[in-house]
């Protein structure tokens, strides 16, 4: 019996560590990378290891292997980098080789065969790039075609769909004037950097919308070429705001947000356990009753919030429905947990919550889709044309929804997280409030900015500070262009602050100004022909100007 009840306690020891989020244990380790603390962020980066070997994204991998190589765990870190090499094809020669994480391991005799490895990969990259794409596209618009409207009552597949290569290389089923193709399907055309900015999105080219794919998003079962296809049709019917909502990352707000997000995961894990639906719809009850408590902490925002979510929210529905991916719900539940491991909730939150309310809605068999020429709003379909009666949000109700969604352990992890958060404001306040900094308007509105939603931080009545942020001229007519360094985003180290009210960037003090080449921490500015820096005021603050 002892030899019994200690195998039963060590499978609940190791169930449990396994239910842990990959994503928050991924976020402690990159957290203590962050601090310098690589001993704790090996011991983290171990933990999501034996939990996934390396069934991590690439991204994810690479990460660990800094790690590893920074904790002096060279072995380790080379052989995550020759499966990266070997397995995945890593073809980034330029960064690995620069990146200062990884230079302890120069001198190992490995190392030489990595690098050769990784050149033979960039020389094949075309040849192996070109077929990717071929068979994501004709993969994507079968699934599309076979769906034919069902779902929104109009075909979403679209010719007008590029993907957009690394190098500025374009791939497109159809043909683009000037592009060259070897087989009569997939057609390319190298075009220059300023064109298309390098981002998932609905996009200008030839003066038609397209939707623009990234190479590295290929090979997600179909979900983001058909999130951005969804875009190119929705748009044909309505114009909708994606400004950040900047009240969700505070502290109440962000607690109720995470109640929601975690009644959604109980409702859908509750799906894929083919639980009773009078749970499932408690589960659905207790979420949107969090979001009605959280939407009447900023009643002004509702608007920009019910917008964002009908955009990237019902497009990432859509991706999921449609995809290739047999299961749905643990698709969204994974979702959830990414965007609620994320720093800050401002625009990333409908990524999750569309997917998740339209898979429990469709589950639930409510009549919701009504057309794309709309605003949703998820709380009152659910209380007008399935409850038929409002949520209850009395007292009594919230505390039985707490005991059911885990509030005691979201509460406390969320009131450490605002001491941490605060620190990260002031530090914020401080760089861009009272020192010296270099601003530049722009002249003209149209202005690519590609930037990691989830490296955002408002600074309230004032605008966004980006720890990830690169800006292109693609018209010729502001400032120019500009780069965050990557080992600055990663390590935390600087930031960009954007007013897009007013059109204006604002940057730390530069530490060294060379012609046309600014060079500031953590980022670089490449000015256009006749824009200089000059000095703004006895201050010490600068600005760009035209001259």
């Amino acid at each position: 019996m002892k030899y019994l009840l200690s195998l039963l306690c060590w499978f609940f020891i190791l169930t449990n560590c396994c239910a842990q989020s990959l994503d928050s244990i991924y976020t402690r380790a990159m957290t203590a990378y962050n601090q310098h603390d690589y001993k704790t962020a090996s011991v983290e980066f171990s933990a999501i290891i034996k939990q996934q070997g390396y069934q991590l994204s690439s991204s994810k991998l690479y990460d660990g292997a800094c790690i590893f190589a920074l904790n002096g765990e060279y072995t380790r870190s080379m052989d995550i980098l020759s499966f990266l090499a070997k397995e995945r094809y890593y073809a980034n020669i330029g960064h690995l080789t620069s990146d200062s994480d990884l230079k302890n391991l120069h001198e190992l005799p490995e190392w030489k065969i990595l690098i050769s490895r990784v050149k033979q990969n960039q020389e094949t990259l075309p040849a192996r790039t070109k077929q990717n794409v071929k068979v994501a596209l004709l993969k994507a618009k079968a699934l599309l075609m076979q769906d034919n409207g069902k779902l929104w009552g109009e075909n979403l597949w679209s010719d007008n769909l590029l993907v957009l290569g690394n190098d500025h290389t374009i791939y497109s089923l159809k043909i683009l004037p000037g592009s060259v193709t070897a087989d009569s399907v997939i057609y390319t055309k190298k075009i220059a950097d300023n064109v298309l900015s390098q981002t998932n999105s609905s996009q200008k080219y030839d003066n038609q919308p397209y939707a623009v794919i990234l190479t590295n998003y290929l090979s997600d079962s179909s979900v983001t070429i058909i999130h951005e296809l969804f875009h190119v049709l929705q748009y044909k019917h309505i114009n909708l705001n994606g400004n950040p909502v900047n009240y969700l990352d505070e502290y109440q707000a962000r607690q109720r947000l995470r109640l929601e997000y975690q009644a959604l995961k109980n409702a859908l894990q509750a799906v894929r356990d083919k639980k009773e639906k009078a749970l499932i719809r408690q589960y659905v009850t207790d979420a949107l009753m969090y979001r009605k408590l959280r939407q009447q902490i900023d009643p002004q925002s509702l608007d920009a919030e019910l917008q964002i979510e009908t955009s990237e929210g019902l497009a990432n529905y859509t991706g999921f429905v449609l995809s290739s991916n047999t299961d749905k719900y643990l698709l969204a539940i994974n979702e959830i947990d990414m965007r609620e491991s994320a720093p800050t909730y401002t625009r990333a939150f409908p990524y999750a919550t569309g997917p998740a309310y339209g898979l429990l809605f469709d589950y639930l068999q409510m009549n919701w889709k009504t057309g794309l020429g709309k605003v949703y709003n998820f709380q009152a379909i659910y209380e007008n044309d399935y409850l038929h009666h409002p949520i209850n949000i009395s007292p009594a109700a919230i505390s039985k929804a707490d005991s059911r969604n885990n509030f005691a352990t979201i509460n406390r992890q969320e009131v450490a997280r605002k001491r941490d958060f605060d620190k990260k404001i002031s530090y914020y306040t401080d760089l861009f409030e009272h020192y010296p900094t270099l601003s530049v308007l722009m002249t003209d509105s149209i202005y690519s900015r590609s930037y990691d939603m989830n490296g955002t931080v408002v600074l309230k009545d004032k605008g966004l500070v980006y720890s990830n942020i690169v800006g292109t001229d693609i018209t010729g007519r502001n400032f120019g262009s500009f780069k965050m360094e990557a080992d600055s985003v990663k390590k935390g180290l600087s930031g960009i602050f954007g007013d897009f009210e007013s059109h204006k960037f604002i940057f730390p003090l530069p530490v060294k100004i060379d012609g046309n080449k600014i060079t500031g921490n953590g980022f670089h500015i490449q000015l256009n022909r006749g824009w200089v820096v000059r000095k703004k005021d006895k201050n010490g603050n600068l600005e760009i100007v035209q001259q």
